[in-house]
C-alpha cells in the first residue's frame, strides 16, 4: 500500500523576517506621520499684507521724518545675505520738536524659520563693527493695556553708544528668540502652518542710557498711537 501524500503546509515566518517586517512598518509610519506633521501651508498666503512702508505713518505726534539721516547700513556683505533672508525691510530716522532723533527698523519674512536670528541686533550690529556693552536684558512694554514683551542692550562704536529696544513677532505672538520662539513656530508647525516673523527695533544716539530708553518708549508709544488700529497687529500681534 502507498504512503499516503501529505501536501505541503506553508512555512512560518521565521523570527528575523518578523522582525524585518516590524521595522519595515514603523519606518513606513514614522515616514508617514513626519510627512503629515511638516508644515506646508505659509500664514503670509492666507490674508492680504500692507506693505511696511504703507502702515508706518511718515509724521505723527511731536514726530517726523528726517530724510538727512539714515540708520547705519548694513555692510555690502550683510545686505546680500538680508536680501535673501527677508522679504521686506524699512530703516527710517524720525526727529522730535526738540531736535532729538528715533531710529526704527522693521525685518519682515514671509518664513520666521529663514533666518531671523541674523537681523537681531545680538548678531548684527557686532556683524558691522559694533560692541555689546550692555547685554540684552528683558523689558516690558505697555501699550493700552497690554504687555509688549521686548528686549534692551546698548551697543557702541567708538564715540557713537546707542541704546537699542527690539521685539519679535512670531505669527501672531509676540516672543523672545531662543526657546520662546522655537515653541511659538513649533506649536504653529503641529497645525501645518509656517509662520512669518517681523522684527521692531528702535534706537536712538545718546549717551544717557536711561533717558535713550525714556525717549524710545515715548516713540513707541506715540507710533503706535497714530498707526491704524486694523495695522497693530502686523507689530503687536493678536490682542
Amino acid at each position: 500500500m502507498a504512503p499516503e501524500v501529505k501536501p505541503d503546509r506553508p512555512s512560518r515566518p521565521n523570527g528575523e523576517l518578523l522582525r524585518a517586517l516590524l521595522i519595515a512598518l514603523v519606518m513606513l509610519a514614522a515616514s508617514i506621520t513626519a510627512m503629515l506633521m511638516t508644515p506646508h501651508v505659509y500664514m503670509a498666503d492666507q490674508t492680504t499684507r500692507q506693505k511696511l512702508a504703507d502702515i508706518v505713518p511718515a509724521a505723527f505726534g511731536e514726530w517726523e521724518l528726517d530724510r538727512s539721516i539714515l540708520p547705519v547700513p548694513p555692510s555690502p556683505d550683510l545686505q546680500a545675505v538680508l536680501d535673501v533672508l527677508y522679504d521686506e525691510t524699512l530703516a527710517l530716522t524720525y526727529r522730535n520738536r526738540a531736535g532729538r532723533r528715533v531710529m526704527l527698523s522693521l525685518a519682515y519674512g514671509r518664513n520666521q524659520h529663514k533666518g531671523m536670528n541674523t537681523h537681531r541686533p545680538e548678531v548684527c550690529y557686532p556683524a558691522q563693527g559694533f560692541k555689546i556693552v550692555q547685554p540684552s536684558a528683558p523689558a516690558s512694554l505697555r501699550f493700552r493695556g497690554r504687555s509688549i514683551e521686548a528686549t534692551r542692550l546698548v551697543s557702541s562704536m567708538g564715540a557713537r553708544n546707542e541704546p537699542i529696544t527690539y521685539w519679535l513677532m512670531v505669527g501672531e505672538h509676540i516672543t523672545r528668540f531662543g526657546y520662546e520662539q522655537r515653541a511659538t513656530a513649533l506649536r504653529y508647525g503641529l497645525r501645518g502652518i509656517i509662520p512669518d516673523g517681523v522684527l521692531v527695533r528702535v534706537s536712538s544716539i545718546d549717551s544717557d542710557n536711561a533717558a535713550a530708553f525714556a525717549l524710545q518708549d515715548r516713540f513707541i508709544g506715540d507710533l503706535l498711537n497714530a498707526m491704524p488700529p486694523q495695522s497693530l497687529p502686523r507689530l503687536l500681534g493678536a490682542e
